[in-house]
């Protein structure tokens, strides 16, 4: 059992959860216990039974499939104050995880069992209506992705994936390698090698070992 600062924190990290708080609700968030996990700890692995529901306080989780021939795409982030909806899937549903999901940077948060989450949701009006209203909007999310994947070029995908990454570094060099890029993405390094040289040549980027540099936010908007 935690104590109530524990659970304070994670109000403040999910300040939705405040309006739908009953006392079920709140009694079995108290049985939560505090965690962390460095940075690239595997939280799951696909096939892994669902057993646990973790809420992030601090950190970020990619959660992400691989592919027949080994490549990688990215699904979504968990950022701290946001639900994982393939574990919520998993619990509602009993079903083995259908992804895997690894910590991009060191995470804490409460872990809650797989049947205190359950008990939560069939006693808990409150609690429930918050669970299915996140679960609602994060799903409209992954169709967007699906979507992208599916219909949009290559190359509109990863400009939108550098101006996303660039906003977050308001602007400053993001260290991240082809590699990496091409697992977002779901390509191989030698495609995005491709698009990344194509930028450089419109002036959008500039490419240095393991380092990207902003150099025309409006070019690369272009792209999108």
């Amino acid at each position: 059992m935690n104590d109530h600062k524990y659970l304070d924190k994670l109000l403040q990290r999910y300040p939705g959860l405040s309006d739908h708080l009953d006392e079920k609700c709140r009694n079995l968030l108290l049985k939560a216990r505090p965690v962390s996990f460095e940075a690239g700890t595997m939280l799951f692995r696909e096939a892994d039974p669902c057993l646990d529901f973790i809420w992030l306080i601090d950190g970020a989780v990619r959660v992400y499939k691989h592919s027949e021939d080994g490549r990688e795409v990215t699904l979504y982030r968990v950022n701290a104050g946001e639900l994982c909806i393939l574990g919520i899937n998993n619990l509602l549903h009993g079903r083995p995880c259908a992804a895997e999901a690894r910590c991009d940077e060191p995470v804490s948060g409460l872990l809650i069992s797989g049947p205190d989450f359950l008990n939560a949701i069939d006693t808990s009006p409150g609690f429930r209506r918050y669970v299915m209203g996140t679960l609602s909007s994060r799903l409209d999310e992954i169709t967007r992705l699906v979507s992208d994947v599916v219909f949009r070029r290559l190359d509109l995908r990863m400009a939108c994936l550098l101006g996303q990454m660039f906003e977050r570094s308001r602007g400053r060099p993001i260290e991240v390698t082809h590699e990496a890029l091409a697992r977002e993405v779901g390509t191989s390094r030698e495609v995005v090698s491709r698009i990344l040289k194509e930028f450089e040549r419109q002036q959008c980027i500039l490419l240095s070992r393991g380092c990207i540099h902003l150099t025309s936010a409006q070019g690369l908007a272009w792209f999108k």
